[in-house]
């Protein structure tokens, strides 16, 4: 009787099956299932490894949502950004899915398909964070610049020190910048005020460089704390115990050896991304750099090339935090990483990429099905980013199992960290 009740069962049944099933034999057959676990045993034995992503995605969902609110205060009523309380309710048990113009939940298959191809580009720059930079610090970086210029338990002395003894008297000049770039990271809130308080002309030439210096420092902070999970995930490996303090502090003293890689990238970033930004708002410029063509072509081109370099130099950040004190020795125990765990990386590389394009995909769809600007969408903006940090603390917790499992750095080029 049962095999007869089978082919009747609704293709949507058979369909999540197929999907459940393939993915089961996925996790448990793949060549890096071990180091999932471990990822997964890491994370649940220290908190801060999904805590972390999930506070700076909420707080970088917060001021988005800050900003609706302001734009809506400021800005005309034919221009300013819509809220409501909900769509109106439904009751149609055949539209569960799509849903209706009307109700709560309104997911038509054109919206469908645009949140699947909208996810491609986030769900790539996720994969790349993963090996540099896990996700966005804007705004908590304000309150990162504020420790920085008190000196909070130290850390700013830490810092110097390392760049000392890592540069020399250039040093200086490198704490310098990043002092510099920490102040235009503390006002940058205020770009948000400027065209009330400044001239449109000047606001809009000089905010994109302002922006730039800030963005320097978020992106140098959040290589910081990417550097600290990194180390915390390494301590659970090799059984260390360790004070979130004093672990902080090592990942600021490795951080001076993982700057000239971080260097590399910036300049990368200011040539495809910002220079066009800043170039497109002088006169002389401004015909090179069409609006329209610009945002939907080069920005995006601009995007998936930087995220695709990072993942060419994948375990080059990994490799100087945890071995390496040369940018050269790093780049040779990365080919050799590559050489000789490529089908084990590979496969990691695949399943990373699955699970944070799904994740990708279902923040962008609920937000479509919900309605941009609802109650429910405010909601899902704030809790997503919780979702999200969990599976970027599990692969980055993975990601660290995948490049200590292998081993293969030869023992006389290796330096350790010390905790």
């Amino acid at each position: 009787m049962l095999s007869a009740q089978l082919p009747n069962m609704p293709a949507a049944i058979w369909l999540w099956a197929g999907i459940i099933g393939g993915y089961a034999l996925m996790m448990w057959s793949n060549p890096a299932r071990a180091s999932f676990r471990d990822g997964l045993r890491a994370m649940r034995r220290y908190a801060l490894l999904w805590l972390v992503p999930g506070a700076l995605g909420c707080g970088q969902a917060l001021s988005e949502v800050a900003m609706r609110v302001y734009l809506r205060a400021v800005l005309s009523e034919s221009e300013r950004p819509s809220f409501a309380w909900a769509r109106e309710g439904w009751r149609d048990p055949h539209l569960w899915l799509t849903g209706t113009p009307e109700s709560l939940w309104w997911l038509p298959r054109g919206e469908l398909h645009g949140a699947l191809r909208a996810s491609v580009l986030p769900a790539l720059e996720n994969l790349a964070g993963l090996f540099h930079c896990v996700v966005g610090t804007f705004p908590i970086s304000v309150v990162g610049a504020v420790l920085l210029f008190v000196n909070w338990q130290g850390y700013q002395g830490t810092l110097f020190q390392a760049l000392r003894q890592r540069f020399g008297i250039a040093g200086w000049a490198v704490h310098g910048a990043l002092l510099i770039s920490a102040l235009a990271a503390l006002m940058k809130p205020l770009l948000y005020a400027g065209p009330q308080l400044l001239a449109l002309e000047i606001w809009v030439r000089w905010g994109p460089v302002a922006a730039w210096l800030a963005f320097i420092f978020e992106y140098l902070f959040g290589v910081s704390l990417n550097l600290f999970l990194l180390l915390i995930a390494y301590a659970w490996v090799r059984g260390l115990t360790f004070a979130p303090g004093d672990l902080f502090d090592v990942a600021l003293r490795r951080f001076s050896f993982v700057l000239k890689w971080c260097a590399l990238i910036l300049l990368l970033s200011f040539v495809l991304i910002d220079a066009p930004l800043m170039l497109k708002n002088l006169a002389p410029f401004a015909g090179y750099f069409p609006e329209q063509r610009f945002i939907d072509e080069h920005l995006l081109r601009a995007r998936a090339s930087l995220a695709m370099f990072v993942l060419f130099g994948a375990s080059v950040q990994v490799t100087l935090t945890l071995q390496s004190d040369s940018a050269r020795r790093a780049w040779r125990d990365h080919l050799g990483f590559l050489a000789r765990c490529w089908w084990r990386f590979g496969w990691f590389l695949i399943i990373a990429a699955l699970h944070l394009f799904a994740v990708a995909a279902l923040i962008e769809a609920v937000g479509r099905a919900v309605g941009e600007g609802t109650v429910l969408w405010v909601m899902w903006r704030l809790l997503s980013p919780w979702f999200a940090g969990a599976v970027a603390g599990w692969l980055l917790a993975s990601w660290v199992c995948v490049f200590t499992g292998a081993d293969l750095a030869p023992t006389t080029t290796r330096s350790p960290v010390r905790f």
